[in-house]
């Protein structure tokens, strides 16, 4: 058996502390942290000070805790430094150009996925997203894109500890549901999200594929409803041939 390495244990509450204030939608409170995280009150509170000594965390005016200036730095030098962001970005200007929207980059992270790039649209009225935002699978354009890019059995197992929570009146809350658009972005290679992560906005995403087979990110295009085209194809199609591109750059850079 390996020897623990002294410190691990307390190294490894931290990070998953960590993780789970930066997946939050809103800043945690402390009673909100001993509720979700499971750790004793003194435990937690020196997991915060260790954080917030370190200034991975902040404090708000309120007393809530986000991620602080220092994870921010460290996790803009990880974004800079990532192959998959450098190989994709001209297919995903290209992607933006050619549908006039904007184009988000998504990876796995956690239980979920987060965007380690986006394209702007041009147009006036864009989307309010960040790079480094957490995205749910269940209920984004990228994360069902990507569930479906997953074999089988292993996406039948990352749903089963999926809660299908509502983060729009139109999000998908049925797991059978759930379960046939996935199947049906299998059949045609990409999705279509009606609005279920943001009102106002549809999105089209696809799966990029790594040399074994396996989704290595997704990548959707975002238009506002009002602002969408009748002729869906102007986006999929468009859209389908940037991941294509980057996944056959992919397997000529790592095959």
């Amino acid at each position: 058996m390996a020897k623990q390495v002294q410190g691990t244990q307390s190294f490894a509450r931290s990070i998953g502390l960590l993780q789970h204030i930066a997946d939050r939608r809103e800043p945690p409170g402390l009673q909100d942290l001993l509720a979700e995280c499971g750790f004793t009150r003194p435990t937690l509170y020196r997991l915060l000070a260790g954080l917030e000594a370190e200034e991975l965390i902040t404090r708000t005016a309120d007393r809530k805790y986000k991620p602080g200036l220092r994870l921010i730095s460290l996790a803009r030098r990880a974004l800079g430094q990532s192959d998959i962001r450098d190989l994709a970005r001209p297919h995903l200007e290209k992607l933006r150009d050619v549908t006039g929207e904007t184009v988000h980059l998504a990876v796995r992270s956690g239980g979920g996925l987060v965007y380690i790039d986006k394209i702007e649209s041009r147009e006036t009225v864009r989307m309010n997203s960040t790079i480094g935002t957490p995205v749910p699978l269940h209920s984004s354009g990228v994360g069902k894109a990507y569930l479906a890019a997953l074999p089988q059995q292993e996406c039948a197992e990352l749903l089963e500890g999926i809660e299908l929570i509502p983060v729009t009146p139109f999000t998908t809350t049925d797991p059978r549901a759930l379960a046939s658009q996935i199947e049906l972005c299998r059949k045609r290679g990409f999705i279509f999200d009606d609005q279920e992560n943001e009102v106002g906005i549809v999105c089209f995403g696809a799966a990029i594929m790594n040399e074994s087979g396996q989704p290595a990110a997704a990548v959707s295009v975002s238009v506002p409803l009002f602002r969408l085209r009748e002729d869906r194809n102007s986006y999929a199609a468009p859209l389908l041939e940037c991941v294509k591109d980057v996944s056959a750059r992919i397997g000529v850079a790592f095959g």
